[in-house]
């Protein structure tokens, strides 16, 4: 949250103000943001996970993870 605003806000300026910020958050902004890398991560795991291999299908969801900084 920022904490250094002037003075305080009206509600809609506080709507405006999180609907902003909800925007920039989640995967979608990520896919925005970076759509080669997405489309990318998208075929490496589909191949791997295509083989029908349990570590196959490990080994992509690690992959994804690792790429989106996140954990499954």
């Amino acid at each position: 949250m920022d904490r250094n605003t002037a003075g305080t806000l009206t509600p809609a300026q506080a709507k405006a103000r999180l609907r902003s910020v909800v925007e920039n958050m989640g995967p979608a902004a990520f896919i925005r943001e970076k759509p080669r890398e997405t489309i990318g991560m998208a075929f490496v795991a589909g191949m791997l996970a295509g083989k029908s291999s349990r570590a196959n299908e490990a080994l992509a969801n690690t992959l994804v993870s690792l790429l989106l900084d996140t954990t499954r």
